[in-house]
């Protein structure tokens, strides 16, 4: 059996220029294989059970198990034996995220993943149901339609994996939101895109600052450089994927946002006591 070699798929390949979304149902009958998006995808199990794996963590799948995933995950999805899965799927792309649904979605590292219970699992199928009709229609206000659907599905998974998980960890955000509106939005926005080449100064567009005001703030308030909180990000990132894939070692740097492989060897070493090859699926203890 080769390398497992996860698959990016683009935006391109699922979402219509005209339209910042896209909706479809998947059945599932065997594993779907690592890989990760361009886009974000809502994702709600109408039948079936297995396990979601995130970042190289499992969470349990089961009728009306309700994900999120961003452009930052990586993830594949294994079957429990003799089952079949089917799946409603929404994909969206950042634009269609205000910064207030940012702030309630993505306050820390809380994973988007919840079970609902009878009532709530009916009401949102029927809400997905309802986005689904509207997609293939193609009536007028479909757009508006699906946003506004969206909009309340999202909610009402935050809300959902508040109450399964109690608060998150997320004392820089909200030290940074308290410093400066932009802050925490500029955070996210790192969040979900750290494997590409950020710049200090494209971060800091975010926030409406200039590069200077916001490095200076940023390790004010959470005690480290901004380039240093980046490579952690790119660092606890590869360290997933190297446990979960059989990708190259070279490809995990690049997948991770290193733009070479010296300097992702050598910080690698220097934070986690071993080379990257130390942490090979199947070798950690």
């Amino acid at each position: 059996m080769g390398p497992k070699q996860p698959e990016r798929l683009r935006s391109v390949h699922y979402v219509a220029p005209n339209a910042p979304f896209h909706v479809y149902r998947q059945s599932v009958a065997g594993r779907v294989d690592l890989h990760w998006h361009e886009f974000y995808e809502l994702c709600f199990v109408r039948s079936g059970r297995g396990t979601n794996i995130v970042n190289g963590e499992p969470h349990g799948l089961e009728p009306g198990s309700m994900f999120l995933l961003t452009p930052a995950d990586f993830h594949e999805i294994e079957l429990a034996p003799g089952e079949t899965m089917e799946i409603l799927n929404l994909v969206f792309l950042e634009e269609v995220l205000t910064d207030e649904l940012r702030e309630l979605l993505f306050p820390g590292d809380l994973m988007l993943q919840a079970g609902l219970g009878a009532a709530e699992r009916s009401v949102m199928q029927a809400e997905f149901d309802r986005v689904l009709a509207e997609f293939n229609d193609s009536r007028p206000g479909g757009s508006l339609m699906i946003k506004a659907t969206l909009t309340r599905m999202l909610v009402g998974l935050a809300r959902q994996c508040r109450q399964d998980r109690g608060p998150s960890d997320s004392g820089i955000r909200e030290a940074l939101r308290s410093a400066h509106p932009g802050m925490q939005k500029a955070l996210m926005y790192v969040h979900h895109h750290f494997r590409e080449a950020l710049t200090l100064e494209e971060v800091a567009r975010q926030a409406k600052l200039t590069p200077n005001y916001f490095s200076h703030t940023f390790r004010k308030l959470s005690g480290i450089p901004f380039q240093s909180y980046l490579q952690e990000l790119r660092l606890t990132f590869a360290k997933s994927l190297l446990a979960a894939s059989d990708l190259p070692v070279t490809e995990v740097c690049h997948a991770s946002g290193f733009n070479t492989l010296t300097h992702f060897e050598r910080a690698f070493k220097k934070r986690f006591g071993c080379p990257p090859s130390g942490l090979r699926k199947g070798s950690l203890h």
